[in-house]
């Protein structure tokens, strides 16, 4: 024990660091679980938000994104209204938070998913 008592600090430093990027590698790539649970929402809104304001030019009225990437293609489900024309709803697709999110960037219209055999 007394031999590794001038490492002790980096080993404790190297723990803390596995431990921390463990949790958030598993935060990340928890898919359709705790970390989409817990940031998914709040993470695809900011994603419109920024696609409302930079690409679309308006002022966003109103939004709600689903938290889930139900069907795996990194983007969750949005709509939102804006300032301009407050009594229309509009549909888009949004980056997800995840590892698909972080490959998608912004929002897409929306594709239908159709299968083929």
């Amino acid at each position: 024990m007394s031999g590794l008592r001038p490492y002790l600090p980096l080993i404790i430093l190297v723990g803390i660091l596995v431990v921390v990027l463990g949790t958030g590698l598993f935060l990340i790539t928890a898919g359709k679980g705790i970390g989409q649970f817990f940031f998914g929402r709040t993470y695809a809104e900011s994603e419109l938000k920024d696609y409302v304001a930079t690409v679309l030019k308006e002022n966003l009225r109103g939004a709600s994104c689903q938290p889930f990437d139900t069907d795996d293609n990194g983007y969750v489900s949005c709509d939102y209204t804006v300032s301009a024309q407050p009594g229309i709803t509009r549909s888009i697709e949004c980056a997800a938070f995840g590892i698909g999110g972080f490959i998608n960037r912004g929002c897409r219209t929306r594709l239908p998913n159709f299968q083929t055999n």
